[in-house]
């Protein structure tokens, strides 16, 4: 047999190997992908609904921060200025 032969029955012979591997991995590369595709699916649903009570909590947020300044501004007449100290003559 000469080098060339033998390279060529090598490779044929690593292709033959590569192909076999390959195909027996379709069903689980496929299993996989449709895992990942649902995965990807629910992430995306997380994310919309996440996006959702953000900006319901940012609404809230706001509501209770005009809450909290009416609220300040209803106590600011109210407070009596502090006494002056008084100073006694002799």
């Amino acid at each position: 047999m000469t080098m060339g032969a033998l390279r060529r029955g090598v490779a044929g012979s690593l292709l033959a190997v590569l192909a076999l591997t390959a195909a027996g991995c379709g069903p689980d590369l496929k299993a996989e992908n449709e895992s990942l595709k649902k995965q990807v699916a629910d992430t995306q649903k997380q994310s919309g609904d996440l996006k959702g009570q953000v900006d319901t909590l940012m609404k809230e947020n706001e509501a209770l921060k005009k809450q909290v300044a009416a609220l300040q501004a209803r106590l600011k007449p109210a407070a009596k200025p502090a006494a002056k100290p008084t100073t006694k003559k002799m």
